[in-house]
């Protein structure tokens, strides 16, 4: 051993004042600071653990050792870049005022300070993946794919995957139960998940069916469960027809419980044995015995009043209460075992989702954030194999430095893990350094608030069980620090009392704990005068730290929020965080924090209204302001300007601005309002403000849907936005927010045009599928705005004033289609599809409450000075939803919110009485009435005749746009005059038409005549929009129509031949020049009207969508499926769609195909 290793080195850190008394948690500080030791320290919330990883990383660089053999890793690049400041602020600051050694030091290091690298743990595996390409199996070229490639990437590998799957479901009962039993949209949306978290879900699944029986069939269970029933029924006491005695007392009425009792009695002659049969059964026994949230029922779901007698009522509600255990039984295990089935289905279908993932990937010369962990780790398990990369490694890092471990998922701590392995060893370069090597490990468990991107709580004390086998004469490696610099003794008091008096999870590995050791100590928090001043202090001493917003509606919540910020900017002082002084409080010291980001629209308001600035940190929802709901709105009507309910959204938006009595009015004709010749008769009725809007945009509209075909679509959004002189609705608070987000949105269309041809109506598709997700904001300064944030973003932060709002909100929606637990406690894991399996969905919805207790923790542990608590109330009453933070807070003290409620008028203060003493609140008072003054409400007046400066931009030559059906039909020389009803979608889309674009959307999967009719009708369900829902007149007609249609025109021998001759593609978008280019010849024989009277003399536009067209070596075929009867124009459709793909394959021969059913 190196002599260097039993020098006596002062790692102390350094006291920030030497009057300061002694931290009661300093010798834990010196510890882990001290680079000899391996340590798992757990930091609470404000306790410095930063400055502790950065005075273990200097005395590191003290201790003589090299940076570049220091790894230290963290979880987001700010964090990483904030962390490599300070650490070479430090540097400087020492080598300016401490000993010559440092100065030294500084001297070796200035000019080396890229070696002192913080990495977030993304940015390390892409490194080593760079370093390593060979060893890892990469291209030397691959690229890292950036979040709208993977969604794109992601749903062309579900695509072919679902197809594939499908054709499996014929001769596979297990996957054509998981079609028939999730909606195509939602099996989608469950398998891109499960790609997301494919290494979790895949060792989850194969787990769960590897442990499950092999031979358990849909058609056991659907049998076991009519068997279990029928015992159940068979032994009810009574008559000779207990039964059917039970059912007579019912509410026969009710036409729910008429079908279950019809059911019952099928069930008793034998008649009921078909697997669908027995789901239908069992959900309505289900919804009769089973409460909503799982629990079992207490008595009938109906009143007495809904029964013959209360004689009647009272025993059949005496013999329901007999049966509900026995019948929730026999449910429970029907559940079980059809989870069985369903999870062996998902397995195979999430195994070839997964395939194709990775071969798309592989195509594109990609990896995803997650396949560039899962390779690194890989790389780092087979490394015997490569003994110079190996070498290469171990000689690199000595020590490693971990920030916010208790955000990691198991498989990074298997990085983690295997860069460590050979210490423990006893072998490897790093043995002969200085000093030996080390590894340093910070997190808080309280603070564990990823468990949806696989963060693993209890990670922590498996690492520290492992970290300690690295050297068994040193197994002492925890340590804890509680003493924190951040809040006021009053809130570190309230915290303690708060935490403590929440009950404690039954579940080990993820139970929130608030151990002793997690007491913030209050006596010696350090807020008093060694930092502020005896003066300051004391002047704040009158008013309560703490505070409630209470009110009866989610408007008047975030009025009173709003209402107490005023207050609070118009007197209140805060702790500057460089000075430690108190001073004013500005707008940019407050916080709002939600739990979901569909909560905040109240509370921006409601402070734009007071003409406080605000901004929307990241985490909250992209897609929902107002400026990308316009351009979005903007963009999916240029795609489709003949949709009525695309053209209401585009006058509503902020382009037009169209009132709602205008929209009304020109109902159900509104496409056609904006693209006739002349416009509709009730315009007349319109008021002032909306004939003048109206007026400019069909001035507009025409102009601009003529530059579709003409410019790349970004510049388009441009062109539009400086014509409508858009950036005026950006004036108000939000005004650098909104900007910014334009900004994305419009970089966002740039990157879709560059990865290929892209279309409006391809681009539309793809905003509406990212549009499901979770975007954040455009990142600006906030400036000195109110910040209104998520907690998880929040996460890392601290403001002087924090509110934390929505207590009583629950999480709500649909659950995922597929849940995966890797490890439910007992080693095994869990896998719920559709409703799931109770005691799977109990397990998650115990893991959800310990996650919320911890999301509260961070949330409450935000604030420096002041914490107020914001909810509404239900009819006085404090009744939080499933998955709010309100579900989570103590009894006693949901009875003083209730309590604030009847003082919210005049304000006050309430006491709270905590295990360690009473707490003061002060209740905020309820809002005044506000008028709407702020900028986003002033009443502009605009004169009619803009200045040239305004003036719409011209565009010339004008070229008219023509759809092919019109060419076809004869109808083209009304271009320009007057657009026929069925193409601009003045009224709704008829039955046939919807019928046909199902058939469409279903013949691209892939069918034959032999498709299981519940899969396809499943299917075709899915495949309706929301569009087509309002319009269509009987949904199950439509699919039975479309379902028919699709089977006879895929089964007709000349399609099946055709599909087969070579690459198939379908809906494919063209457009052509007609009248001036003679090669198309459209003007001369067949189309003579095109150019009647020289209407159009700078010639036509004719735009379409083939159908289906099949690529061949030598051919080309274009089908065009049609599912009404034959019509002329049918064949002269058939000739265009023809031209068009012979002006692309010139070289090819290419035939047409009508196809009837």
């Amino acid at each position: 051993m190196s002599d260097a290793r039993q020098l006596s080195l002062d790692f102390a850190l350094r006291p920030a004042s030497r009057a300061s008394p002694p931290l009661p948690d300093a010798a834990a500080r010196t510890y882990a600071t001290d680079p000899r030791h391996n340590v798992v320290l757990e930091a609470s919330a404000g306790t410095g653990k930063t400055t502790v990883l950065v005075g273990r990383y200097l005395n590191l660089l003290r201790a003589a050792v090299d940076p570049k053999h220091i790894l230290a890793i963290t979880f987001t690049r700010k964090a990483a870049a904030e962390m490599r400041e300070r650490i070479v602020d430090e540097l400087r600051r020492a080598a300016q005022d401490g000993s010559a050694a440092d100065r030294a030091r500084w001297l070796a290091l200035r000019d080396r300070l890229g070696d002192i690298g913080i990495s977030t743990i993304d940015a390390f595996c892409f490194s080593l993946l760079r370093e390593f390409p060979l060893e890892a199996d990469l291209d030397p070229g691959f690229t890292l794919a950036d979040e709208t490639e993977v969604a794109r990437l992601i749903e062309e590998a579900l695509d072919h995957a679902l197809r594939v799957c499908q054709v499996r479901a014929r001769r596979d009962e297990d996957v054509a139960l998981v079609f028939a039993h999730l909606s195509l949209n939602r099996l989608r949306h469950g398998l891109s998940r499960l790609l997301q978290r494919r290494v979790v879900a895949s060792q989850a699944l194969d787990r769960y069916v590897r442990l499950a029986s092999r031979d358990l069939t849909a058609d056991q269970a659907a049998a076991d469960l009519v068997a279990d029933l029928q015992r159940i029924f068979a032994t009810l006491p009574g008559g000779p027809s207990p039964l059917a005695q039970w059912l007579t007392e019912g509410p026969v009425t009710q036409p729910r419980f008429a079908l279950l009792a019809a059911d019952l009695e099928r069930l008793g002659r034998g008649e009921i044995v078909q697997p669908p049969d027995v789901r239908a059964l069992a959900d309505d026994l289900r919804a009769y015995f089973i409460t909503r949230d799982g629990r079992q029922r207490q008595r009938p779901p109906y009143a007495a009043r809904d029964h013959r007698t209360p004689a009647a009522y009272q025993r059949h509600r005496a013999l329901h209460a007999q049966l509900t255990p026995q019948v929730v039984g026999a449910l429970d295990r029907f559940g079980r075992a059809l989870n069985v089935v369903l999870a062996r289905g998902v397995r195979r279908i999430f195994g070839v989702a997964l395939d194709q993932y990775r071969r798309t990937l592989q195509e594109h010369g990609a990896l995803d954030f997650s396949e560039v962990l899962a390779c690194a780790v890989r790389l780092l398990r087979q490394m015997d194999e490569f003994s110079q990369s190996r070498y290469r490694l171990e000689s690199r890092y000595h020590h490693v430095l971990v920030d916010e471990f208790q955000d990691t998922s198991r498989l990074q701590w298997q990085l983690i893990s295997s860069l460590v392995q050979s210490w423990g060893e006893g072998f490897g370069l790093v043995h002969d350094a200085p000093l030996a090597p080390s590894l340093f490990l910070v997190g808080d468990r309280k603070q564990s608030i990823y468990r949806f991107r696989d963060a693993d709580v209890g990670l922590l004390d498996e690492a520290a069980r492992e970290i300690a086998g690295l050297r068994p004469d040193r197994p002492d490696v925890r340590r804890s620090i509680s003493h924190s610099f951040r809040s006021r003794p009053e809130l570190l008091a309230f915290t303690n009392d708060l935490f403590a008096a929440m009950d404690e999870g039954a579940h080990d590995l993820d139970a929130f704990r608030y151990r002793q050791e997690d007491h913030f100590p209050v006596e010696s928090s350090g807020i008093g005068s060694q930092e502020s001043g005896i003066g300051s202090q004391e002047a704040h001493a009158g008013e309560p730290a703490i505070g409630l917003a209470v009110a009866d509606t989610a408007e008047a919540c975030a009025g009173a929020v709003a209402e107490e910020i005023t207050r609070l900017l118009g007197h209140a002082e805060v702790r500057d965080r460089q000075t430690k002084t108190w001073r004013a409080a500005r707008a940019g010291d407050v916080a709002i924090l939600f739990r979901s980001r569909e909560s905040h629209r109240e509370f921006e308001a409601a402070l734009d209204a007071r003409g406080i600035p605000s901004y929307v940190y990241k985490g909250l929802g992209f897609y929902d302001t107002d400026e990308i709901k316009d351009l979005i709105a903007l963009i999916r009507y240029l795609a489709a300007p003949e949709s009525s309910l695309r053209a209401a959204a585009f006058l509503r938006s902020r382009f037009v601005r169209l009132s709602d009595r205008g929209l009304r009015l020109l109902a159900p004709n509104l496409a056609s309002a904006l693209t006739d010749a002349e416009p509709p008769p009730v315009v007349a009725n319109l008021d002032r403000e909306d004939q003048r809007v109206l007026v400019q945009a069909r001035h507009s509209v025409p102009r601009w849907l003529a530059l579709v075909d003409h410019v790349p679509q970004g510049e388009l959004l441009d062109q539009i936005m400086s014509e409508a002189a858009y950036a005026f609705e950006w004036r108000g608070p939000r005004r650098a927010q909104a900007r910014e987000n334009v900004k994305k949105l419009r970089g966002l269309v740039r990157r879709i045009e560059n990865r290929g041809y892209a279309t409006l109506a391809r681009i539309a598709d793809h905003l509406d599928r990212l549009s499901a997700g979770d975007e954040s904001n455009a990142m600006v300064d906030g400036g000195n705005a109110v910040n209104l944030m998520t907690i998880h973003a929040a996460k890392g932060l601290e403001f002087p004033i924090v509110f934390v709002v929505n207590l009583a909100r629950g999480t709500g929606g649909m659950p995922e289609a597929v849940r995966v637990v890797l490890d439910r406690g007992d080693g095994a894991s869990s896998v719920a599809v559709g409703a799931g399996e109770p005691a799977v969905e109990a397990l998650e919805q115990q893991r959800d409450r310990e996650e919320t207790k911890r999301l509260l923790y961070v949330a409450v542990t935000r604030a420096r000075d002041r914490l107020y608590l914001a909810t509404l109330l239900r009819e006085q009453t404090f009744k939080p939803g499933r998955g709010s933070l309100g579900e989570v807070i103590p009894s006693d003290f949901r009875h003083v919110i209730e309590t604030a409620h009847a003082r919210a008028r005049e304000g006050g203060a309430l006491t709270w009485v905590g295990s360690t003493g009473a707490h003061a609140l002060y209740v905020c008072r309820a809002p005044h009435v506000v008028i709407e003054t702020g900028a986003n409400r002033e009443s502009v007046a605009i004169d009619e005749s803009l200045p040239a400066a305004l003036a719409s931009l011209q565009v010339s030559p004008t070229v008219a746009r023509v759809s092919v059906i019109e060419v076809a039909r004869g109808r083209a020389e009304k271009i320009g005059k007057e657009v026929s009803r069925e193409a601009a979608g003045g009224e709704a889309p008829s039955t046939d038409v919807l019928v046909g674009r199902l058939v469409h959307r279903l013949l691209r999967f892939g069918l034959s005549p032999e498709e299981d009719a519940a899969v396809l009708a499943a299917r075709a369900r899915a495949l309706i929009d929301a569009e087509e829902r309002l319009s269509a007149t009987s949904i199950d007609h439509l699919i039975d129509a479309a379902v028919a249609f699709a089977r006879a025109i895929h089964g007709r021998d000349e399609v099946v031949r055709a599909l087969a001759s070579g690459d198939v593609y379908y809906e494919v978008p063209f457009a052509i020049r007609a009248g001036l280019d003679d090669s198309t010849r459209l003007d001369t024989v067949e189309y003579p009207d095109l150019l009647a009277g020289s209407q159009n003399p700078n010639g036509w536009i004719v735009r379409g969508t083939i159908d289906c067209l099949v690529v061949g070596i030598d051919e080309v075929c274009v089908i065009e499926f049609k599912t009404g009867r034959s019509r002329p124009a049918d064949q002269r459709q058939l000739d265009l769609y023809v031209r068009a793909a012979e002006a692309v394959y010139s070289s090819r021969r290419v035939r047409g195909l009508l196809v009837y059913p």
